[in-house]
């Protein structure tokens, strides 16, 4: 699989997290760049939108406790967090970068 892609999938997912954990997380803070650091902090570095959406009940948790640590602030809810996987979804499928689907 090609990654010429990643840039643009990682921008992408940064921004939106960075608009869902805010509040709490301080706008200020939750740079792309920053947002992405604690996702692969949780998911791994080479997250794909496959991913994304198997992430469990536990692994949202998980992100938004991270997102609280790493920002040193009270985690984002796990709707801020589940809203923030979905509108990564929505900009970029499940299966859009040519990832496997099982």
């Amino acid at each position: 699989m090609a990654t010429d892609w990643r840039p643009d999938f990682e921008q992408a997912l940064g921004e939106t997290f960075g608009e869902f954990v805010s509040p709490p997380v301080p706008l200020e803070d939750a740079s792309a760049h920053e947002c992405c650091e604690v996702v692969w902090h949780v998911v791994g570095e080479g997250v794909t939108p496959a991913m994304l959406a198997a992430l469990d009940e536990a692994g949202i948790t998980e992100l938004a406790k991270s997102f609280g640590e790493d920002f040193e602030c009270d985690p984002p809810t796990f709707k801020q967090i589940r809203d923030a996987i979905s509108h990564t979804l929505a900009r970029w499928p499940v299966g859009s970068l040519g990832e496997s689907t099982s």
